[in-house]
C-alpha cells in the first residue's frame, strides 16, 4: 500500500476537522508537497538550524522542516487550526507550536539564539513583519517568506525604480534581498486573486553605510518617502521642524541637490544627511 502523501495528511485533517478558511486572516494554505520541499531547500536551512515559522496553517511545511532542521517553532494565531497541528506533529518531537499574534510575540524571549525564518505569511502583515525582525536585533540567519508577487516586486526595488520605497531601502540597508521563486494561485488552497514569490531576505554581516547615530539615520529615511510627490528638503522640514535656509545647508554639506526627492537619493548620500543633521543639531 502506498503512504498517503503529508499533503494529503493535512488536507484530510482540514476536512475531519471541520476547519473554515478565514479570509480576514489571509489564510491560502500550501498543501502541495514538491512546492513546500522546493520552498524548504530555497530557505537554505539543515540540521544545525532552529527556525521560527509565522503561519504555519495546516503544518505542512511544519512537518517537512522538522526532518531537515535542528528544530521548528511555529506561531499560529488561529485557534481552530489546534487540533489538525496536533495530527500533523504527532511524532514531530522536535517541533512546537504557539498559538499567539507574532506580531505581538516577544521574539527575544521565543528565539533566545541564532535562528532562520521560513513563513507563508498572511500578505495583511508581510511589511510591518519584515520590518519588524529586520529592525529588532535579533540573531537572525536568513528569512524566507512567501508574499504577494507585487509587494515582492517593491520589495527589491532599488533607487531609481518606479517602486522603490521606504519598506525597499530598509530592507537594502538591512539585508540582502531576491526573488527566488514565483508560485500562481493555483498552489494555493483556498486560490488568492494574486500571484505570489518567494523571498530570502539574508541580513548583512556589516550594513552598507553607517551613519553616526542610527535612529536619525532611520528618521531621515523615513522623511525621504513622507510624501512622494515633494522634495526631501520639504519632507525634511516638516520632519525635522526645520527652517528651509536650514534644511538646504544641511543638504549642501552632504552633496544633495535641494531639489531631489528622496526616492531618488542613495542610502550613502542619506547617510551622510543623517551625520550633518546630526552634527550641525549637537552644537545648536
Amino acid at each position: 500500500m502506498n503512504k498517503i502523501s503529508d499533503g494529503m495528511r493535512a488536507r484530510l485533517a482540514l476536512e475531519k476537522n471541520g476547519f473554515r478558511f478565514q479570509h480576514t486572516l489571509g489564510q491560502n494554505f500550501l498543501l502541495n508537497d514538491n512546492l513546500v520541499e522546493s520552498i524548504v531547500d530555497c530557505a537554505q536551512v539543515g540540521e544545525e538550524d532552529d527556525v521560527l515559522e509565522i503561519g504555519p496553517g495546516a503544518g505542512l511545511m511544519t512537518v517537512i522542516m522538522s526532518r531537515r532542521v535542528k528544530s521548528v517553532t511555529a506561531l499560529e494565531i488561529d485557534r481552530a487550526l489546534e487540533p489538525v497541528l496536533g495530527e500533523m506533529l504527532d511524532d514531530a518531537d522536535n517541533a512546537r507550536v504557539i498559538f499567539a499574534d507574532a506580531m505581538k510575540t516577544d521574539l527575544n524571549a521565543l528565539m533566545p539564539g541564532r535562528f532562520a525564518v521560513v513563513a507563508n505569511l498572511p500578505y495583511y502583515i508581510t511589511a510591518d513583519m519584515v520590518t519588524r525582525l529586520l529592525t529588532s536585533g535579533l540573531d537572525i540567519s536568513s528569512i524566507t517568506i512567501m508574499v504577494q508577487k507585487e509587494a515582492a516586486e517593491r520589495m527589491t526595488a532599488c533607487v531609481g525604480d518606479s517602486q522603490y520605497c521606504l519598506l525597499a531601502a530598509t530592507i537594502a540597508y538591512y539585508a540582502q534581498c531576491e526573488i527566488v521563486m514565483e508560485v500562481p494561485p493555483s498552489a494555493f488552497t483556498p486560490m488568492p486573486h494574486v500571484d505570489s514569490a518567494l523571498l530570502r531576505i539574508v541580513p548583512h554581516a556589516e550594513k552598507p553605510v553607517r551613519a553616526e547615530d542610527e535612529k536619525l539615520f532611520m528618521k531621515v529615511l523615513t522623511a525621504a518617502f513622507a510624501m512622494r510627490r515633494k522634495t526631501l528638503a520639504n519632507n525634511l522640514s516638516r520632519a525635522f521642524s526645520a527652517p528651509r535656509d536650514t534644511v538646504t545647508a544641511w543638504l549642501q554639506n552632504a552633496g544633495i541637490d535641494e531639489k531631489a526627492r528622496g526616492e531618488a537619493v542613495e542610502l550613502s548620500s542619506l547617510a551622510r544627511l543623517a551625520d550633518e543633521i546630526w552634527r550641525s543639531r549637537a552644537v545648536m
